[in-house]
């Protein structure tokens, strides 16, 4: 059975913002890079955290050895791909300086807008009170 198509947030709704802590190294689909041009088109951005080395060590997960290490090309292109950033953690204390340092960030795009329309319709409305008004107390329309 296919999985339903995510649609993206509503204009106007707060910025999505993934935190991604991962030694980078991709062993499952789907891509990381086909991932972050779908987060991307859905307005998330992603920081990604590299954590490990690069020269890699070898864990022991449930009696087996998995040998893992730190791809930070991808991590790189992955944050660079949804306008996030790229951020490595080589211990606690850094990465705990990662997530402090991580602020929801509002992106602002200036927009013109013209107003032409609002101002002549204000003016319009000072007008009809005037009148009003000066029908009113002197009985007559200026």
């Amino acid at each position: 059975m296919p999985s339903p198509t995510p649609t993206p947030a509503p204009p106007g709704s707060a910025p999505a913002v993934i935190v991604l802590l991962t030694d980078g190294e991709n062993n499952e689909q789907p891509d990381p890079l086909d991932a972050a041009q779908a987060a991307l088109d859905r307005g998330v951005r992603i920081h990604s955290v590299g954590i490990g080395s690069a020269a890699g060590t070898t864990i022991d997960i449930d009696g087996f050895s998995v040998h893992t290490q730190l791809d930070e090309a991808l991590l790189e292109q992955v944050a660079g791909i949804t306008g996030g950033a790229y951020y490595r953690a080589e211990n606690e204390q850094e990465l705990r300086a990662i997530y402090d340092g991580i602020e929801p960030q509002w992106v602002i795009e200036p927009e013109e807008i013209e107003i032409t329309s609002v101002l002549a319709g204000a003016a319009i409305l000072v007008l009809l009170v005037g009148g009003t008004l000066s029908l009113l107390w002197l009985g007559r329309l200026p």
